[in-house]
Formats: structure tokens, sequence, C-alpha cells
């Protein structure tokens, strides 16, 4: 019982603290160009993981990992969509950022009927169905009609960066079915090959070159670590002591908490029909989590871990 409890919390700071990415982006894009942005965190993140990976013996399986094509498309997709995100978030707020990108579980019940030709349940489909709707009404206010400007393209940006996470998690899917095992390898390789990917994007598209040390980059050491590794830890820790199910509804305070906290520190204020929107994406992520309780959650910056027989390494 103890253990659980432990589990439990561990999941629930994992979600706080991705939670918090969205007001420490937010805050970091004031001064630092987005493109710059992604390539920092991850950079700083894959030096982090390298680390640890180095301390416990694995940087054989780390290099194998590198070479593997479905890991290198993992950090590519992962890196377009951190760039989508952070542009995004410099036309518009980190929670409809939040809602949007949690939002992808919605989107993975779509892609996984059409692709893995999974069955949607009634359960499932009304669950497309709420957070569809809910998505709409985030957009609009709940007004039901498109009003043109910064904000509605960086409400697209985001939401594309959902669609493009869509895509890291049937790669992911299709890593589990190849039973490639040792989830600390494979992340430290997928955060890797992310910043490799983000350095030629924000080399090319970035503004002013790599920004120079100052305090204002406490918010990528703070994404890097707090919003990367550490919750990743955190949830793969709890994960195998509490069912996948548990782990999603608990992962539900993500969106909660970065809510509150963009109202408490950025003083965003969603409309009342956003706000309805916002209850109805949520309530969607929760039906489609519990829909598909035997899976593993999966999202930005998370490999998937694995119940397969002992770990092995990548082949």
């Amino acid at each position: 019982m103890k253990g659980h409890r432990a589990a439990v919390a561990a999941t629930a700071l994992s979600g706080l603290l991705w939670g918090s990415s969205f007001v420490v982006v937010k805050l970091g894009l004031r001064t630092i160009d987005p493109y710059w942005f992604v390539f920092l965190r991850f950079a700083t993140a894959s030096g982090i993981a390298l680390g640890y990976v180095a301390a416990i013996g694995r940087l054989s399986g780390f290099r194998a990992a590198l070479r593997h094509p479905l890991v290198i498309w993992l950090g590519v997709t992962n890196a377009v969509g951190f760039v989508m995100q952070f542009q995004g978030q410099t036309l518009t707020t980190a929670s409809k950022a939040a809602l949007f990108v949690n939002s992808n579980s919605i989107l993975v019940a779509i892609a996984s009927f059409f692709v893995f030709r999974e069955r949607l349940t009634r359960l499932k489909t009304a669950a497309i169905v709420l957070g569809m709707i809910g998505v709409v009404m985030v957009t609009t206010g709940g007004r039901f009609r498109l009003m043109p400007g910064a904000e509605l393209t960086g409400d697209a940006l985001i939401f594309g960066a959902a669609i493009v996470w869509t895509v890291f998690v049937l790669l992911n899917k299709r890593i589990v079915a190849e039973h490639i095992a040792d989830v600390r390898v494979l992340t430290a390789a997928m955060v890797t090959v992310t910043a490799l990917t983000a350095l030629p994007l924000a080399a090319v598209f970035g503004r002013d070159g790599l920004p120079q040390f100052s305090m204002n980059l406490w918010v990528v050491a703070y994404t890097a670590l707090f919003c990367t590794v550490l919750p990743f830890l955190l949830w793969t820790w709890g994960l195998k002591r509490i069912s996948a199910t548990g782990s999603c509804v608990i992962l539900l305070v993500e969106i909660v908490f970065a809510l509150a906290l963009a109202t408490a520190v950025l003083g965003e204020r969603l409309s009342v029909g956003a706000m309805l929107g916002a209850v109805l994406i949520v309530a969607a992520v929760a039906l489609t989590s519990v829909e598909g309780g035997d899976e593993t959650v999966t999202g930005p910056d998370v490999v998937p871990e694995y119940t397969v027989e002992e770990e092995k390494e990548v082949s």
C-alpha cells in the first residue's frame, strides 16, 4: 500500500511538472527565440539523459538506438512538434497550448482506427466528438466562428503540433510491436535526436543566432530537467507500480495545473465558452484514457515503458 501511494504521488508530481512547462515556456519566449529554445532545451536534456545512461553502463545500447530508424523518426517528429508548439505559444496563450497539446490522445484514437484498425467503441466515439467540440469552443471562445488574427494562427500551430505528436505516438506503437526495450536508453537517444534535428532548424529559421548566457536561460534548465528528464523518470517509476489506466487518469492533473498556473502567473482568463470547451476536452481525454487503459500513455518527451521479459539492448 505504501508503495502504491508513493507511485501515485510520483505520477501526480510528473503531471504537475509537465503542466508547469506551458507557463515556463511562455515566460521564456519573451526573451528567447522559439527555435533556439527548443534546441537548447533538448540539448540540455540529452546531456542529462546521456550522463544517466553512462552512469548505468548502457552507452552501447544508446549508440545502437541512435541507429534505429524508428528512434530517429521519434526524435524528428518530437522536434517538429515542439518547434510548432513554441512558435504557436508566441502568438497564443499557455492555457490554450495545454489544452490543444493534451487533445493529442483524442487524435490518436482517430488515427489508430485507420492505421491499426482498432475498434471505435461507443465510449471512444463519444470522447472524440466531445473533444472535437471542445477544441472548437476553446478556439472560438464559444462563438463558433473563427476570428482571423495572430492568436488563431498560434492555435493552429499548436493544434498542428498535436497532430505531429499523433504520428509520434503511432511510431511508439510500432516500437512496442518490435519489443524494443530499455526505456532509459531509448529516451536518451530520442531526446538527442530531437536536439540534433532542432539545431539546423534554429540555424536557418532562428533569430540572432545562439542566445548568449544570461539569467533568462533559467527556463532552458528548468524545462530540460523538470519538464523532460525528471518527470519522465518519476512517471516511469510510478507506472511499474500502478496501472496504465490509473496513470492516465492521474496525469489529467497536468491540464488542470497548467490552466491554474497560467491564471495565477500570467493572468490568463478563458471566456465562459472556452472554459466549457476546456471541460469537454478534459472529459474526452479522461474517457479515452479509461477506454485505452491497457496501453501505456505516451506523448511528447515520453517513450513508452515495456512489460516484456528482461530489458534487452536495442539490436
